[in-house]
This record gives C-alpha cells, structure tokens and sequence, in this order.
C-alpha cells in the first residue's frame, strides 16, 4: 500500500513540475512581429540535401528592394481563391504577399506565401 501511495506522489510530483517548467518557458519567450512584404518573385530555390541547400524564395517589391524568404516544411503556400498549393506553383514573376518573421540572425523565414491573381 505504501508503494502505490508513493508512486501517486511521485507521479503527481513529475506533472507539477512539468507543468511549472512549461509556465517558464512561456513567460520567458518573446513574441516577434510578422512582416508583411508584397512583390514579385524574382528567383525560386528548392531545398536539395544532397548539395545541401534549403528552400528560398527572393521577392522583390515596389520600392526596388530585395528580400530573401526561407520556405519551411511549416510555410503555408495559398493561391488567389486561398486554397492551398504545392511549392512548384510559386515561379518567378509571379506576383505575392509574403508574412514573414525575422530571426535574430536577421534570416527571413516565411509564415505564409500567397500567390495573387
């Protein structure tokens, strides 16, 4: 009997915990703003392992300014009737608005990538 009220202990014990580290985490996170960027994509990279390269969109918008957007497995794509796309529908001079967050690093990694009609 003592075992099964200690094991209780030490289990309801281990979930506090991970719970009060769960609250740690979250109260020391901080929260980035989303950029919005709209143009014209300029060039499209496909990740590739054997050469070792990543996803990359670079967009260029009214004002003459490039930007280079990673696209992650977690990067939504959408079409103009925001239905969801594969990554080969997004090719140069297609026009599209771009969220993105901006690591500390300063590296782009897109959220969301629409293309416009």
């Amino acid at each position: 009997m003592k075992i099964i009220i200690l094991a209780l202990f030490i289990l309801l014990g281990s979930r506090a915990a991970a719970w009060a580290d769960d609250e740690a985490m979250a109260a020391t996170m901080i929260a980035t703003e989303h950029s919005v960027l709209g143009g014209v994509v300029k060039s499209v990279s496909w990740a590739d392992q054997s050469k070792g390269t990543k996803s990359e969109i670079v967009v260029k918008d009214a004002a003459g300014k490039i930007s280079h957007i990673l696209v992650t497995s977690n990067t939504t794509l959408w079409d103009g009737d925001a239905k969801a796309i594969m990554p080969d529908k997004i090719l140069p001079k297609c026009r599209v608005n771009v969220i993105y967050l901006t690591t500390d690093e300063g590296l782009n990694v897109g959220k969301s990538i629409k293309i416009l009609k």
